[in-house]
């Protein structure tokens, strides 16, 4: 809880974005904003949690929650959910949120906890998606980017389960995107394109923005309130980009 309060928490910003988006019922604006198609938003889900138990909602919640504990959640150590998933007539998007301080270099990313827990679970992983990644990626080249990739096998494990269109969504900060990251020595941005490579012959949409560009997205349409938060944060200064 005492993360949640803190300037720089990127799991404050995620509940504040996405749920006042909810709230307001302009969920919609969110496909501009990433850049996907998905046709009317029916469900969406923050860390595996329903915030609402209309519509769609409850199932999703129940149809992902039962994905991690059959998969994640049959090998030993802890389990990470996705941040954002948001399900539309068409589409299920899911999204990986991550922010840093303004004009500094993240102190890491999207790297696993060791390289053992990588091998474990990518192992399952491509046990039930086979064509995840190339056949020459290895454990140690997953290891930096080894979030973005649980990230993809849900995004396509989902799809499968709800019969929707799928996308991969990273959302980051832009005032540190381009700074390299002191421990691998490459950018998010880098490391980005590197995940886009490593990936094998399957159907994933995947896009990469960040905050700053919800901002236009907020003006004359009743979200002062969002509007008010991005634009003073103190990691994103909305308004000088």
């Amino acid at each position: 809880m005492a993360y949640l309060g803190s300037a720089n928490s990127e799991d404050a910003l995620t509940w504040n974005v996405f749920r006042s988006l909810q709230k307001a019922q302009r969920l919609d604006i969110v496909a501009d904003w990433l850049r996907v198609e998905i046709g009317k938003p029916r469900a969406m889900l923050i860390w595996c949690l329903a915030p609402e138990l209309t519509n769609d909602n409850p199932k999703l919640q129940f149809q992902l929650g039962d994905l991690l504990r059959n998969t994640d959640g049959m090998i030993p150590g802890q389990i990470g959910e996705p941040d954002v998933v948001i399900q539309g007539a068409e589409g299920i998007v899911v999204i990986e949120c991550k922010l840093g301080e303004l004009y500094k270099p993240l102190a890491h990313l999207w790297e696993g906890r060791s390289l053992q827990q990588v091998k474990k679970r990518l192992s399952r992983y491509q046990q039930d998606v086979p064509n995840l990644m190339k056949d020459d990626e290895t454990e140690a080249d997953v290891m930096p980017m080894y979030q973005l990739v649980r990230m993809a096998y849900y995004a396509i494990r989902l799809r499968q389960i709800c019969k929707r269109r799928p996308t991969l969504v990273s959302l980051g900060n832009k005032s540190n995107w381009s700074l390299q990251i002191r421990k691998c020595r490459k950018s998010p941005v880098d490391l980005w394109d590197i995940f886009l490579s490593s990936l094998g012959s399957i159907e994933l949409h995947c896009t990469s923005t960040n905050w700053q560009s919800l901002l236009p997205l907020l003006e004359g349409r009743e979200l002062d309130y969002l509007h008010q938060c991005l634009s003073q944060h103190p990691c994103l200064r909305c308004q000088s980009e």
